[in-house]
């Protein structure tokens, strides 16, 4: 139809005569358009009364990073394990490269070239990377065990995509990001032509993230198709080609990186969350010292390098954030703090007072509040209600001859919800039904709700949105703000240097540095996590 003549049915004549997207005499037809790499056709999930993904198509094209962003139960990962085979769709189809695949479990997605890696990595740490890679490949098992062609192909395929690993390497003697990188291998030696990655760099440094990601450059240079899941707005940027923004299960947008801005992006992701503005410093300087260790001693254990001789202090009105890979002593530092682990040897105290640490029977000091890093595991019991979470900890208050006052637990609840702004229809709520920001708005209520002197938060973020993210450091600062000396312990480098207020650094079991906030530059950082660059004892190491 000519424009600007409505009537018309002529084709519209290009500025050389011939008809628009005619083929010309005597040439070769046009090509047929490429298909996806992954294409989801009206994919719906209900879990229960919940929606968890409601009717989303959307389309994944070869030779792309695509990233996939969302609040916390926005159903970004359960949309992704639809297409792995861990969940079955009511609705909807998945299609591969044009052809509709049905995927009745993992098995059928690895059959069609899908491959997940997760945030938490499966592998064996006894085995060596060509044993892992028999173990994951069935064509490669038959009768006998070609160790030698396995062997070879481990190396073909390191040396072609840079995967710096080697055939003998035992997976339990490899960094976080090398076992990353085995998996990787496991998956692209199976054919794999779609790649899914669940929250990759977690548990990385900042120089194995850069590797990771010109890791992903080739593999998506190579033709493949890679689904980047992340609650990093500066991983979306740096790496992706095309972002996909969920929201209560639907699909809000799809666009190029290169047309769209992290601010638009980020308002598309919180919608009309409350987000509050990141809080200043503190006004004054920070108070006496609250929390001081001395020379604590760990004994290391499989996976973990222990604590080897930690100086540490937190004063009253000050947060420290504590930066490392995972695997450096943070973990084992945290439940020294909480009474849940034995410390070899060292001092702890707590307002002057001395907390004992080394024997079977020593507890936590009660002026500590502790928020542990697996809200669902140490922090949460799923199936009560969050009523009865708030008080897992002080029975006595909302008790009488022995029974639970059932009233008065539910009155603490529904105040709590209310100040803490978690969002739930009521205080008997199972915890179970709520996302992960409004769980974690659950444990930090209980902990602050003892008023503790000394606050250790671990991880408190991971998994969130950035809207929740936001919600929870907003609340650890106001502790602080009253008072309470934090140790804020975080994998993430710009929560860290946000939220810090000093920056101390775990390397193998120690505390390698510990910076002011203006001097904590990410390259600074990220050499201390990596060992490059031990430091003299500063500030408030105690030594």
């Amino acid at each position: 139809m000519t424009v600007g003549d409505p009537d018309s049915t002529a084709p519209a004549v290009a500025a050389t005569g011939s008809v628009a997207g005619a083929v010309p005499a005597g040439g070769p037809p046009p090509a047929p358009p490429t298909p996806p790499r992954l294409e989801l056709r009206n994919l719906t999930k209900r879990f229960g009364p919940v929606l968890a993904v409601d009717d989303v198509s959307l389309a994944v094209r070869p030779g792309t990073v695509h990233a996939l962003l969302g609040e916390n139960g926005a159903g970004k990962s359960t949309l992704m394990n639809l297409v792995f085979g861990v969940h079955r769709a009511d609705a909807g189809t998945v299609h591969v490269d044009g052809r509709q695949v049905a995927v009745r479990g993992p098995g059928d997605a690895i059959g069609a070239g899908i491959a997940m890696v997760h945030q938490h990595l499966k592998l064996v740490p006894s085995f060596t990377v060509t044993e892992t890679l028999l173990l994951a490949s069935h064509r490669a098992i038959g009768r006998r065990l070609d160790l030698a062609t396995a062997a070879r192909q481990v190396s073909e395929l390191s040396e072609r995509l840079g995967l710096a690993v080697r055939p003998d390497d035992r997976i339990g003697d490899l960094s976080l990001g090398a076992r990353q990188r085995v998996e990787i291998l496991t998956a692209l030696h199976r054919d794999a032509r779609l790649l899914v990655l669940d929250e990759p760099t977690t548990v990385l440094a900042p120089a194995e993230i850069d590797g990771l990601f010109a890791l992903l450059r080739r593999i998506r240079d190579a033709g493949h198709a890679v689904v980047l899941i992340t609650h990093r707005m500066s991983e979306v940027f740096a790496v992706s080609d095309e972002i996909s923004v969920l929201r209560r299960g639907r699909l809000l947008d799809t666009a190029a990186v290169a047309a769209t801005t992290p601010a638009r992006t980020l308002g598309l992701v919180v919608g009309d969350s409350a987000r509050p503005a990141p809080a200043p410093p503190p006004a004054g300087p920070p108070g006496e010292v609250l929390l001081d260790v001395r020379d604590l001693r760990v004994v290391s254990e499989p996976g973990s390098t222990g604590l080897r001789g930690v100086h540490l202090q937190v004063r009253g009105g000050e947060i420290v954030a504590l930066a490392g890979v995972e695997g450096n002593g943070q973990h084992e530092l945290v439940e020294v703090l909480a009474g849940i682990r034995r410390a070899a040897g060292g001092e702890v105290t707590v307002e002057g007072r001395p907390v004992d640490v080394t024997s079977r029977g020593g507890r936590r000091d009660s002026a500590v509040g502790v928020v542990p890093e697996d809200r669902h595991r140490e922090g949460l019991v799923l199936d009560l209600t969050i009523a009865e979470n708030l008080v897992l900890d002080r029975l006595a208050p909302v008790s009488k001859a022995g029974f639970l006052r059932r009233r008065l637990i539910h009155a603490h609840g529904t105040s709590a919800v209310e100040a803490h702004g978690v969002r739930a229809p009521s205080a008997r709520v199972p915890v179970r039904q709520l996302s992960g920001g409004n769980q974690q708005k659950v444990v930090l209520a209980r902990v602050l709700g003892a008023g503790p002197r000394v606050l250790v938060v671990s991880q408190a973020t991971r998994g969130l949105d950035a809207g929740a993210a936001a919600a929870v450091l907003d609340r650890i600062r106001r502790a602080r703000d009253d008072g309470a000396a934090v140790l804020f312990v975080s994998s993430d480098l710009d929560e860290v240097r946000a939220v810090g207020d000093r920056i101390a650094v775990m390397f193998d079991g120690k505390v390698v540095g510990d910076l002011d906030r203006a001097e904590a530059s990410v390259e600074r950082i990220g050499a201390l996590m990596l060992g490059d660059e031990p430091l003299p004892a500063q500030k408030g190491t105690g030594r």
